[in-house]
């Protein structure tokens, strides 16, 4: 084994997810939960429901990935695509909000992707984290609005030869 093995073994990568943050223009309390939680990610990923602009145009200061959501503005949704894929180190991971009642969700979703390791959603503002049929699928809940045992809640990937996650109660 080389020194550049050992380095891929042991190289770990940490990916910030949030959705749902519905905001219309830019907060200190979002700005600084960005600080905390963004500032040392490799990647940030942002699964839609941004709702204006200018919190897009915030997060773009962090290595950031993302897509347009349901409730996004015109301008959102002409910057960024519903669906992505994209990769994480050896991973493939499908990117994508949702749309529609939560009954099937999963379903809709999967018809979107081919060939991914990982499905990641919003929409529901509920977290999930639950491996099915050779696909994690991975919600942060919502970073403001969130349902059932949390209040506001984000997501942390860390990829290495596999996938593990953490919901974050913010």
């Amino acid at each position: 084994m080389t020194l550049l093995d050992l380095c891929d073994v042991f190289w770990i990568m940490k990916i910030v997810v949030m959705s749902d943050t519905h905001l219309c223009a830019l907060t200190e309390e979002f700005a600084a939960l960005c600080r905390r939680h963004c500032s040392d990610a490799n990647m940030v990923i942002h699964l839609g429901d941004w709702e204006r602009a200018p919190i897009l145009d915030f997060m773009e200061q962090y290595p950031l990935e993302a897509v347009a959501g349901n409730m996004d503005d015109r301008v959102i949704k002409a910057r960024l695509p519903a669906t992505k894929v994209i990769r994480a180190g050896t991973r493939r991971l499908g990117i994508v909000h949702g749309w529609g009642a939560a009954t099937g969700l999963r379903s809709r979703l999967r018809n979107e992707f081919t060939d991914v390791d990982c499905i990641l959603f919003g929409h529901t503002h509920q977290p999930l984290q639950e491996q099915e049929d050779g696909i994690f699928w991975f919600n942060p809940g919502s970073v403001t609005m969130g349902r059932g045992d949390f209040s506001g809640s984000l997501g942390i990937l860390r990829i290495q030869e596999s996938i593990h996650s953490e919901i974050i109660p913010l």
